[in-house]
C-alpha cells in the first residue's frame, strides 16, 4: 500500500471528507425545502457521502504509514474521531500537518512528488459525487 505525503491526503482525504459534508447538507436542504418529491433522492446522497468518508478513510490510512502508524491504529482512530462529530477534522487536521517520521521507510518508500494527473484524479473524485446526486434527484 502507497504512502500519502500532505498534498495527496489533502487531495484524497481532506477535500472528499469536505465533499461528504456538502452531500449531506445538500440531502438535508432537499429533505426540508425541496419541491416535487425530490427528497427521496435523500438515501442515494447519504450513500454517497459514506462512499466519500470511504475514500477518506483509505487516504488516511495511507497518511498514517507515512507517519509511522500501523493501519489498525489508524483505522480505530478514524473511526472513534468519526463517532465524536467535529473530531474527525481535529484528527484530520493532525494528519495533514503532522511531520513524516523515519520509521515510516519500514511501509515502503517514501511517495513520490504528486503531477498534474493526481490533481486531476482528485478533481474527478469530487465531482461524480455530484453528478450522481443531481441524476439521482431527477430520476426518484
Amino acid at each position: 500500500m502507497q504512502r500519502f505525503d500532505r498534498s495527496r491526503f489533502v487531495a484524497f482525504g481532506v477535500l472528499p471528507a469536505i465533499n461528504a459534508i456538502a452531500l449531506l447538507l445538500h440531502g438535508l436542504a432537499l429533505s426540508t425545502h425541496g419541491t416535487d418529491g425530490s427528497g427521496r433522492a435523500v438515501p442515494a446522497i447519504a450513500a454517497l457521502a459514506i462512499i466519500c468518508l470511504l475514500c477518506t478513510l483509505s487516504a488516511a490510512i495511507k497518511r498514517g504509514r507515512d507517519l509511522g502508524l500501523h493501519a489498525g491504529l489508524t483505522l480505530l482512530a478514524f473511526w472513534f474521531s468519526l463517532a465524536l462529530g467535529p473530531c474527525l477534522f481535529l484528527y484530520i487536521g493532525y494528519l495533514v500537518f503532522a511531520k513524516s517520521k523515519p520509521k515510516a521507510d519500514a511501509f515502503g518508500p517514501p511517495p513520490f512528488q504528486p503531477n498534474i494527473g493526481t490533481w486531476l484524479w482528485s478533481f474527478l473524485n469530487l465531482v461524480w459525487p455530484w453528478f450522481v446526486a443531481v441524476a439521482a434527484a431527477r430520476i426518484m
